[in-house]
């Protein structure tokens, strides 16, 4: 049998039992013509690599960040037949961009598609079991970044330029289009809703789509997102330097970092309401009085910190990171583990960039501001997904939720507010604000792979996305989050940014309205790229 007959006869063996499985909503040769509308979506762009019925779920997706690890947690099961749909796209040469799209059967198709976003630097397809689950259709996408695989992890090489350009905005657009018109061509109509989901890299999807393709999605779930990235970057540059002498030795262990955290947990607990005080830190944000007091408290607790500059180092990591009168980024949180990410292992984009400009991993050390601001000028407006002009996915009554965690120790919460209060200026204030946007600060929520005291991640992910139809379709804006404590103890409610939720001497839980605002990063640093992006 020749590979073509192979084909032929797995098609058809494929048909036959979709038809099987379907006969109640459609007869075989109904089947037949979707599976060859679903083909002929293909074009000079898009390719369709492989169009079957699968009867039960597909292995894990990797991800490497664990960004939805609350996702096992919720015993995803696929109970029921659905077709899967592979495609590649190439906009330019040079581009391979890897997607998968998954199809309930036409009877139980709820008529929405849900984006799923990546994380880190992607290379790889989340998995969509899910969404399978939920009887909702579903699309993703590798980011465009499996054929950089090899490269990527070696920071010495940079990315070719459409490599960049699909990892930065382009692979996502591109999936929602054909994603949409894979669903319209199988099932006959067009979905009645489209939705993204993503944290980390994925919520610098979903914003980069409000931002620059405001038709895609009507909502977005944006978990932890690092859209403001080249702060980001940033960030964790200036976590490097501060942890390291001139010579990139360590002046820290990850046990003294630990530490450290663990001891501003016990510095709030004498000022934290119920029941935050001694296991969590309710709000993140400090004052430099209290940074000071805090570092007091260290050097108390932990002599050996207390030698040569390493406590000065430490209050550099929580205050704003200033230059000629420049915010560069506003500061970690007290209480974030920063042992996790000081190396230069966790960044995305900057050593790739410093390599391309003649510092190799090898003269790190020599990089500083001069570096830092070419990186800014030459690369931030389409890496970053932080522009305050989201009126068009407004107008068309766009919703968005967002979260940011206190103990995040990749994405820091300071610049994720910032951007929101940027936000309020721009539309109206806080009130007008809370009608499409909605933050939500979680206590004891760290990043993908920090190990948070209460979560690691994403909230419990059907909630968040029954919040988002509840609030999109039914106009019902989401007032809370619930999160689990480990132990099960507390069933923690999450309040929109600036609420916190704290309990009273018999366990009841009341709102409170914290102070707003955060040192504000100079717009430098800000820029993004929305016209014109073609």
């Amino acid at each position: 049998m020749t590979r073509k007959e192979f084909l032929a006869a797995s098609a058809a063996m494929a048909v036959a039992v979709l038809f099987a499985v379907s006969a109640q909503s459609a007869d075989q040769a109904s089947i037949e013509a979707a599976f060859a509308k679903v083909r002929a979506v293909a074009d000079g762009i898009c390719t369709v690599t492989d169009v079957s019925l699968r009867l039960k779920s597909d292995p894990k997706g990797k991800d490497p960040l664990e960004m939805w690890r609350s996702e096992v947690k919720e015993n995803v099961s696929v109970t029921g037949a659905f077709v899967r749909v592979d495609f590649t796209l190439v906009p330019e040469k040079g581009s391979d961009i890897k997607c998968r799209a998954v199809l309930p059967l036409p009877e139980r198709w709820d008529g929405r598609l849900w984006g799923q976003g990546n994380s880190g630097r992607a290379g790889s397809l989340p998995g969509l079991d899910m969404y399978v689950a939920m009887d909702t259709a579903a699309v993703t996408t590798d980011l465009g970044t499996t054929v950089a695989s090899k490269k990527y992890h070696d920071k010495s090489i940079p990315w070719a330029e459409g490599v960049l350009r699909d990892f930065h905005w382009r692979a996502t657009h591109l999936m929602t289009v054909y994603g949409k018109r894979i669903v319209t061509a199988f099932y006959g109509r067009p979905c009645r809703h489209a939705y993204f989901n993503g944290g980390s890299t994925g919520g610098r999807q979903g914003m980069g789509e409000v931002l620059r393709f405001p038709e895609d999605y009507d909502g977005v779930i944006s978990v932890l997102p690092d859209n403001n990235a080249e702060v980001n970057e940033i960030a964790l540059w200036h976590l490097w330097r501060q942890t390291h002498d001139a010579d990139g030795k360590a002046l820290f262990t990850k046990e003294d970092l630990v530490a450290v955290a663990d001891a501003a947990i016990e510095f709030r607990a004498k000022t934290d309401p119920k029941p935050y005080a001694g296991h969590i830190i309710a709000d993140g944000r400090f004052s430099e009085k209290e940074i000071d007091e805090f570092l007091a408290f260290v050097a108390r607790k932990l002599p050996s910190l207390a030698k040569g500059d390493r406590l000065a180092r430490l209050k550099a990591i929580y205050m704003p990171l200033m230059h000629n009168g420049r915010c560069y980024f506003n500061g970690f949180t007290p209480g974030t583990n920063s042992g996790v990410n000081f190396h230069w292992g966790s960044l995305l984009s900057l050593p790739h960039f410093l390599a391309g400009r003649g510092f190799p991993q090898s003269r790190w050390n020599e990089v500083g501001f001069d570096q830092i601001d070419m990186y800014l000028k030459e690369f931030t407006p389409e890496f970053n997904a932080c522009s305050t002009d989201i009126s068009a996915f407004v107008k068309r009554g766009g919703k968005i939720i967002m979260t940011t965690g206190w103990e995040d120790q990749t994405i820091p919460p300071s610049p994720i507010i910032d951007y929101y209060e940027r936000v309020c200026e721009a539309h109206g204030g806080i009130g007008e604000v809370s009608k499409f946007l909605r933050l939500f600060c979680i206590p004891g929520c760290a990043h993908g792979g920090g190990k948070g005291r209460i979560m690691t991640g994403s909230p419990s992910g059907p909630q968040m996305k029954k919040l988002l139809i509840d609030w999109c379709e039914g106009g019902k804006a989401p007032e809370k989050l619930s999160v689990k404590w480990p132990d099960g103890s507390v069933d923690m409610p999450v309040a929109p940014y600036p609420g916190l939720y704290t309990q009273d001497g018999n366990g009841a839980w009341r709102l409170e309205m914290r102070p707003r605002g955060v040192p504000r990063i100079d717009a430098m640093c800000l820029e993004t790229k929305t016209k014109g992006i073609w």
